[in-house]
């Protein structure tokens, strides 16, 4: 190094006991074999299959999705034609349009001959009592007789007219009213067809409606039954992913446990307090204060460079301050140990970079204190 006075030369050299450098020799060589050995990523199944009960029970859903779908369209169709029915029109009948001949009585003819027959019995036995009171009267054949059988025959025809008449009178009202109460009966008929009609087409709706509803009553159960079978497949499949994913963590922790079998030695070494020789030779700047403040102890340790950033460090703990370096000193372990492992004494790579700046490097994104013969050029 050349200055205004002349030239100097100066010489720092840093020994450290050949027990540390050995100890540093074996971790290189099991840090090599570890990775030369280290297990590949999981190639096992992560994720659960579906389990032959799902794939059935979704199958099953997907084929009778529809299953209700015949009996809504019955039940569609059944409205349809209930919805469509024209009652009967009632049509009331009238008796001066009617034929009372069928209903006229048949023997009333017959009755009426038999009365008149009768009733000229009675004008002839009238006609010889005439005949016989005008033979004791000596008077046959004269006035007298013929004044009193034109007086039988007027009686006989009156009768015979008034019964004629009545009997004729009667076969007429009781053809009328027979006439009238088959209209009646009907009129009541046609009433009740289209009750009756009216009354099918009510029932015919709500068929179609009980069906309708018994259908979805039916779908809804089907459906329910396929999510609850669903439901107690997916806890297998859950049991099943559970498996897997025990299985994944078991190879996780084989893989890792050799990186943590070494973290224990390169530990225990970096943080194990050694003597150390140093010489100086002449006049000239101080050496390193890297080197100077954290020691042979310190750039060992920093051979593994992962070890001393904080974002691979978890339960971090202040304990206190590093008075040769004046670096804040923690206790921590790091990410992915177990809760039972003692925990390490150390610095973190933030506070070395943010002192000695140049000491630090940066290695797949993390900070890590750079190598010794790194170092060693800018003594």
């Amino acid at each position: 190094m050349s200055g205004g006075g002349g030239t100097q030369t100066v010489v720092n050299k840093t020994e450290i006991p050949q027990w540390v450098q050995e100890a540093g020799q074996r971790n290189l060589a099991s840090a090599y074999d570890v990775s030369r050995n280290l297990q590949g990523p999981y190639e096992g199944q992560r994720v659960a299959a579906m389990t032959p009960g799902q794939v059935s029970t979704i199958g099953t859903i997907a084929n009778n999705y529809a299953l209700a779908q015949p009996a809504y369209a019955y039940a569609q169709q059944m409205a349809a034609q209930a919805g469509g029915y024209q009652p009967e029109r009632v049509q009331a009948g009238q008796l001066s349009t009617t034929d009372l001949s069928p209903y006229m009585n048949p023997y009333t003819q017959s009755v009426l001959q038999t009365s008149l027959d009768t009733l000229n019995q009675q004008r002839l036995t009238g006609l010889n009592q005439a005949a016989d009171a005008a033979i004791r009267a000596r008077a046959f054949g004269g006035s007298r007789q013929a004044i009193q059988e034109g007086l039988v025959n007027a009686a006989a025809q009156q009768q015979a007219g008034q019964l004629a008449a009545n009997l004729m009178s009667q076969n007429f009202s009781q053809s009328q009213a027979a006439a009238q109460a088959d209209i009646q009966r009907q009129m009541a008929a046609q009433q009740l067809n289209q009750a009756a009609g009216l009354q099918g087409a009510g029932l015919g709706i709500s068929g179609a409606q009980a069906l309708g509803g018994l259908a979805g009553a039916g779908q809804q159960s089907f459906l329910s039954g396929a999510a609850s079978s669903l439901a107690a497949q997916s806890a297998i499949q859950q049991q099943q992913q559970a498996e897997l994913d025990a299985a994944r963590q078991a190879y996780t922790e084989q893989q890792q446990f050799p990186l943590q079998q070494l973290q224990i030695p390169l530990q225990a070494l970096g943080f194990t307090p050694y003597g150390q020789t140093s010489t100086q030779t002449g006049p000239g700047p101080s050496s390193n204060p890297l080197m100077t403040g954290l020691g042979a102890a310190s750039s060992l340790a920093s051979i593994i460079g992962f070890l001393s950033d904080k974002r691979m460090k978890t339960d971090i703990e202040k304990i206190g301050k590093d008075e040769e370096t004046g670096l804040d000193m923690y206790s921590y372990r790091y990410k992915g140990d177990p809760k039972t492992y003692p925990k390490v004494v150390g610095p973190m790579a933030q506070d070395i970079k943010k002192k000695y700046p140049d000491a630090v490097e940066e290695k797949g994104g993390k900070l890590a204190v750079k190598f010794p013969s790194m170092l060693s050029g800018q003594v």
